[in-house]
Parts: structure tokens; sequence; C-alpha cells
């Protein structure tokens, strides 16, 4: 037996939406970093695996949490939840990359601990 659909919510709305969670998770993402910054610094008391491990650890969560929270939006506005989550993800990875190269490129040039404390 087949289930009746909701109508698709307006492609305005949608993007809105989209737009609106995909920096809500990407703020999540910074927020947390900026957070954790200080207490995994070199002069910390963790060693550089531990540190590693607590990083690889924080991003693999964030995935995580933008391919659920794609998935739920995608399929409230129109039943495309695996497209969203995709997107979300896709992104994600595109913006935490971009976020690191930023923060090495910041801290080369004297104001480092943005995302992550480099070492230039």
């Amino acid at each position: 037996m087949w289930r009746l659909r909701e109508r698709p919510k307006a492609p305005a709305l949608q993007v809105l939406f989209a737009v609106l969670g995909l920096l809500l998770v990407f703020g999540l993402y910074l927020l947390l970093m900026q957070l954790t910054v200080h207490s995994n610094s070199a002069s910390g008391t963790r060693t550089t695996s531990e540190r590693d491990t607590f990083y690889a650890f924080l991003h693999l969560a964030m995935l995580v949490v933008a391919l659920a929270g794609g998935f739920a939006l995608g399929k409230w506005l129109n039943g495309l939840g695996v497209a969203y989550a995709v997107l979300f993800v896709v992104v994600m990875a595109f913006g935490m990359v971009l976020a690191q190269l930023g923060g090495h490129t910041l801290a080369c040039r004297g104001h480092n601990d943005w995302v992550r404390h480099w070492t230039c």
C-alpha cells in the first residue's frame, strides 16, 4: 500500500532552510574548535597522538551531525533525505578543510589559535 506524501515545501523555503542548516552546523563546528583549542595546544598536557585522536573524533562527530541533520531536514522539506544528507556532508567536509587551511595560514602570520594551535 502506498502512503500519500505531503506536498514539498516551496523552493525558496527549501533553500532558506538548507542554508540556515548548513550555517548552523558549520557554526557549531567552529564553536567547538574554538572552545577546545586551548585545551589541546602544544603547551598542554596531552601528547601529539592524543590531540590528533581528539581532533579526528571531533571532525568525525561533526560529519555525523551534518549527515543526520541533513537527512532529517531533507525528509521534512521534500522527502529527499539522502540528497540533503550528502549535500550537508560534502559542504561540511569542504568547510572543515578550508577552516583548517585558513587557520594554518593565519597562524603563520601571527594569528594563532583560531581553530587549532599550529606551529609554523
